[in-house]
């Protein structure tokens, strides 16, 4: 790849290089405090010469801030582009040098009033394929505390808590369109719907070395059935793969939210991975 090439690093296999476009030159033919608008040639897989216009884009997060099982928190905005108010999760933007989860965390204080101590990473959407860049990051907030918004300046919206099945009824009546909405949505449904056996790493914050917190992991994997193994990390956290039924998981994840008695947990990360096979009880390991 060229280095004025803005796009993201090529990800093709093998057998799809066939398809490829291969970019030629480019220029920028538009800068502004949000769109950087570009024009490439681009060499098509036939050996013919093609132009390709798209937008540069930093990427985002949405956020889908979930006080219980039954309960969504959504916001209304005003659009300007679409010239009408739109129901979606909070989302944001990601700043110069910041991670995901670091957004998801900033959008959901600011836009929605709220910090959470759990966070899982429901996956990605490429919004608008064809000619963006734009990758959202969807993220799935619990445990929440209401702290109060505090929204950028020229920033309106209202937040509402809404019942679970409303905001499924909105969607099936057409009054939820945004895309990454509708995306998250569905992650949320497969993920309510499903009964096949799950794995997650969960990492944890706080004090929780020295204080029977992987014994008492251990424990209560143990006591639901659960499979695989809690390690302490080189940088004070506890790491760990929990896999088994979905019901039997999510117990021992909100156990893992609050610890043994003498811990102190400031936040659990919860990544979804896939499940392995070979796993067999579930164990303690040493410390990476």
């Amino acid at each position: 790849m060229a280095s004025d090439d803005p796009r993201p690093p090529r990800e093709v296999r093998a057998e799809d290089m066939h398809l490829v476009e291969e970019r030629i030159d480019g220029e920028q033919v538009f800068a502004g405090r949000l769109l950087d608008v570009r024009r490439d040639r681009v060499r098509l897989p036939d050996g013919g010469i093609a132009t390709r216009e798209y937008i540069v884009h930093p990427g985002a997060v949405l956020v889908v801030p979930m006080p219980d099982e039954a309960t969504l928190v959504v916001v209304r905005q005003f659009r300007y582009p679409s010239n009408r108010v739109f129901v979606e999760f909070p989302a944001g933007k990601l700043d110069p040098g910041e991670t995901p989860l670091a957004t998801a965390k900033r959008e959901l204080r600011e836009e929605a009033g709220y910090e959470a101590r759990a966070w899982t990473r429901l996956g990605a959407v490429h919004t608008v394929l064809s000619y963006s860049t734009e990758v959202i990051d969807l993220w799935l907030a619990e445990d929440l505390t209401h702290v109060g918004a505090a929204l950028d300046p020229g920033e309106f919206l209202d937040v509402a808590s809404l019942r679970y099945d409303d905001v499924l009824a909105m969607l099936d009546a057409g009054t939820i369109t945004d895309v990454k909405t509708v995306a998250a949505l569905c992650h949320l449904e497969r993920r309510r719907a499903a009964r096949a056996p799950r794995a997650r790493v969960l990492r944890i914050r706080g004090r929780v070395q020295g204080v029977g917190f992987r014994e008492g992991l251990v424990a209560q994997a143990r006591l639901h059935g659960l499979a695989g193994w809690v390690r302490n990390r080189a940088d004070d956290t506890v790491e760990a793969l929990v896999q088994g039924a979905p019901d039997a998981l999510e117990r021992v994840v909100d156990w893992a939210r609050r610890g043994p008695p003498a811990a102190r947990v400031d936040g659990v990360e919860v990544h979804e991975v896939a499940p392995d096979a070979g796993l067999a009880g579930f164990e303690r390991r040493p410390t990476r």
